[in-house]
């Protein structure tokens, strides 16, 4: 017993006093006396704006995003979060507190020496230290989330072919990707303290008696959907200018009701993933909520992924609408984008060591990349450019039960559609009939087309998709009836 209570003492040897300091002009001046006085910080503030490079959140003052403001019933920290107020905050910050000067902003400059900014940064000296979150550090630290995994062998890919490894890129390419940071590297705190990094950093919520409050379930709105802001958020709000909000949305769900996955990881073996779909237990529509629907109704009958020759569409295909894609573009620009809904081959189709192999159609959406993109980093060409497609399936968080392409867009009950074999394929196939009659063509812009590729200056994209465009192979017909 001895060792640990040591343990434990040494956790908190660096305790400093706390006192809430209400006065600017006061010699002494504390860590809490200072983040709890917003004229103090605010006339301390060296920059503005909020710097949210996502346009998720409303945007936070430089002294808002540290302002810790209390509660008329609240007197410090320790009021808001009396568990890891035991800690102090240079427990886990460092820098100096309390300390004697005759300005604010001498004060501050004394308080901030050796200042760690984000504790979190390294997990395993910040969150995971002492006799805390060691094993959840551990194994964040090699997250998809902290490490962005699936970007990393996109990158791999891409530079060196089928086989090559990340850890193997040359410096000007890893350096590059990590000084970019495509994907923000989430700390413990971005999720669980503040506002991530992308969207300009402050305390979650900015909420009176709430803020630097540890929160051990993340509000979706400062978290997920703001990280994901350029697709999923947008989606799952409904904010692109077709579509309405999620189904599941509208019935209360939040991100954690579907993706039940343990985020921090899984450990080391998460640096053998190349892409989300492949961490373990990522969310599914069809276990558990859907795992009895195969049957449900015709369609699912016909189309459900695995049920036999005719079958293999994504759930998306049917029930997605409209998302964002990226234009192609350069590791410094990523901001041009335009709305579609476009079907694709999946090239993983019957590939058995892929994940969605049962799916020969998915939802694609562009991902901005292009044979130069790297080209600020060093690299002027991506050699294996064309061995990956650019259009990739994805998972629209836009999902409603009835679509333009469901047959019927209300339900059965309250339409007088009636299904038969001259009608069901009317509103999805790629067909030119029209009551036996040469017509249309019907349905083409529900498919990603070479065409697709043209109207957005993708032309040198064409090689790399031919497993993904419906007409890539030359011939339209043998995309349904010769696969």
């Amino acid at each position: 017993m001895l060792l640990p209570i040591l343990m434990l003492g040494l956790l908190f040897w660096q305790c400093d006093k706390i006192n809430q300091n209400t006065n600017p002009n006061v010699t002494e001046q504390t860590c809490e006396g200072c983040h709890t006085n917003l004229a103090a910080l605010t006339a301390l503030a060296t920059t503005t704006g909020s710097g949210d490079a996502s346009g998720a959140l409303a945007p936070l003052s430089p002294a808002q995003r540290v302002h810790i403001e209390l509660g008329a019933d609240q007197h410090g920290f320790s009021d808001i979060d009396s568990t890891h107020a035991r800690m102090s905050c240079a427990g886990c910050h460092s820098g100096q507190s309390p300390v004697a000067e005759a300005t604010d902003a001498n004060a501050m400059s004394a308080a901030h020496q050796g200042l760690v900014r984000d504790p979190s940064v390294d997990p395993q000296l910040g969150c995971g230290g002492g006799l805390c979150h060691g094993d959840i550090a551990r194994r964040h630290l090699t997250s998809i989330h902290r490490q962005g995994w699936g970007e990393k062998a996109q990158l791999a890919l891409r530079y060196g072919g089928a086989g090559y490894s990340y850890s193997n890129a040359p410096v000007e390419l890893s350096s590059g990707f990590e000084a970019n940071r495509l994907l923000q590297s989430a700390t413990c705190g971005q999720c669980h303290i503040s506002r991530p990094i992308v969207t300009g950093g402050g305390f979650a919520g900015s909420a009176t008696g709430g803020n630097h409050q540890f929160i051990r379930k993340p509000n979706i709105d400062f978290t997920c959907t703001a990280c994901h802001s350029n697709t999923v958020g947008i989606e799952w709000r409904g904010e692109l200018a077709s579509e309405t909000p999620d189904l599941h949305e509208s019935f209360g769900f939040t991100c954690q009701t579907c993706h039940t996955e343990d985020f921090h990881g899984a450990g080391s073996s998460d640096a053998d993933l190349t892409s989300i779909y492949d961490v373990e237990g990522i969310a599914s529509c069809y276990t558990p909520c859907h795992v009895n629907d195969a049957t449900k109704n015709i369609f699912h009958e016909k189309h459900w992924a695995g049920q036999g020759s005719e079958s293999g569409l994504s759930c998306y295909v049917c029930h997605g609408q409209a998302i964002k894609h990226f234009e192609s573009g350069y590791v410094s620009d990523y901001t041009q984008t335009y709305e579609a809904f476009k079907i694709g081959f999946n090239p993983n189709y019957q590939q058995a060591d892929q994940h969605h192999s049962n799916e020969k159609w998915s939802v694609v959406r562009h991902t901005p990349v292009t044979r130069d993109a790297y080209s600020e980093w060093g690299i002027s060409a991506l050699p294996y450019f064309d061995e990956v497609p650019t259009y990739q399936r994805t998972s629209p968080h836009n999902l409603q039960r009835w679509t333009s392409r469901t047959l019927v867009e209300s339900s059965w009950i309250d339409s007088s559609t009636a299904y038969d074999d001259n009608t069901c394929w009317k509103n999805c196939h790629l067909h030119n009939l029209v009551n036996g009659s040469s017509a249309g063509p019907y349905n083409y812009d529900h498919f990603l087309m070479e065409g697709d590729l043209d109207a957005h200056d993708q032309q040198d994209e064409k090689l790399a998709n031919a497993s993904v465009t419906v007409d890539g192979g030359g011939n339209l017909c043998n995309a349904c009836h010769a696969f």
